[in-house]
């Protein structure tokens, strides 16, 4: 089992689908050499891949056939930019290291979407025989997080609709239980034990992709920012002019009258905090972004619009937390 196998550096990754994971894990990878044979397994699923909860058992050929991320341009690496993708070991290399055979490893890599954080403490105790551990935290502004989950989910219904007609499955669970998980995130990210990548920071500024380097021991001046391809693309595309950059900010606009967006919209306390975390500062039909305004037609001032509906995250006391945590 490669739990026991030596490995030098793991990194664990958690963040919500359409957060710039793999932005983020390209990003990641392309710092290492690629005599360092990075293994990579993408968005794996922690009850039927590994059986964390139960017999906790690793299902090895569905890892292989699902999972694995590798130079050889025949699995999820196909999706990694050709420069980045030789960074990552061969599949066999990584069967045979996934089997247990593989005694002594550089990198591993593992990345789980759509759960609570602590999954990452579940998987960091796991490993016995790893020199270090980064846990990470995948994070962007609530507005765009479910505009850009509800656009990749209609593309995704559309394809498999084209196979059959009846189908009914929804990808992603785009309403307030997912914002459970996001809040969960969001709460902590404020601990010191796990590292945070910001999305809307990481696309702004070069100090967030700098400081996050350090943090994660990489050579920042090695890195390289590319598109993505996996599943229904990244929004970020890595050639785009600082003048359009906006865009990134402003996929909300598009489902400004779904119901769950107005219940973000509605919540000032929870706007306050895009704007302090994330530089998303939206008030009436002006969004600050950093040092860029954006200014729209025709939008209701939700911040001054009084719900009828008891507010969540007062209710819950939610807000609470993120500002005590802040205070820290």
């Amino acid at each position: 089992m490669f739990f026991h196998s030596e490995i030098d550096r793991v990194y664990l990754i958690n963040g919500l689908s359409r957060s710039g994971n793999h932005l983020f894990i390209t990003w990641l990878i392309s710092s290492f050499d690629e005599n360092e044979h990075v293994y990579f397994l993408n968005n794996i699923y922690p009850k039927k891949d590994f059986n964390l909860y139960h017999q906790n058992k690793i299902n090895t050929k569905r890892l292989i056939n699902l999972r694995v991320a590798s130079r050889d341009n025949e699995d999820q690496g196909q999706y990694i930019n050709e420069d980045i993708r030789k960074k990552l070991a061969s599949k066999k290399d990584t069967k045979d290291f996934l089997e247990g055979k593989v005694k002594k490893a550089n990198v591993l890599i593992l990345s789980i979407e759509n759960n609570f954080v602590n999954i990452l403490d579940i998987f960091e105790k796991k490993f016995t025989n790893t020199k270090k551990i980064y846990k990470i935290i995948v994070l962007r502004d609530v507005l765009n997080l479910f505009a850009s989950r509800f656009e990749a989910e209609q593309k995704i219904i559309v394809e498999l609709k084209k196979k059959n007609p009846n189908f009914k499955w929804h990808t992603y669970e785009t309403d307030l239980l997912t914002f459970g998980y996001y809040v969960n995130n969001l709460l902590s990210s404020f601990d010191k034990n796990y590292i945070t990548y910001n999305y809307n920071k990481f696309i702004l500024e070069q100090k967030h992709q700098r400081d996050l380097a350090q943090k994660l021991d990489i050579d920042y001046e090695k890195t390289m920012i590319t598109e993505s391809k996996f599943l229904t693309g990244s929004s970020f595309k890595h050639n785009e002019q600082n003048k359009n950059i906006y865009k990134y900010f402003t996929r909300w606009y598009h489902y400004k009258d779904n119901k769950l967006i107005k219940f973000f919209m509605e919540n000032d306390e929870l706007m306050n905090l895009m704007c302090d975390i994330f530089y998303f500062c939206l008030e009436g039909d002006v969004l600050k972004i950093k040092d860029m305004t954006i200014h729209f037609k025709n939008i209701p001032n939700y911040s001054n619009h009084i719900s009828k509906k008891k507010n969540m995250l007062k209710k819950k006391n939610i807000s609470e937390k993120i500002k005590n945590k802040m205070r820290k």
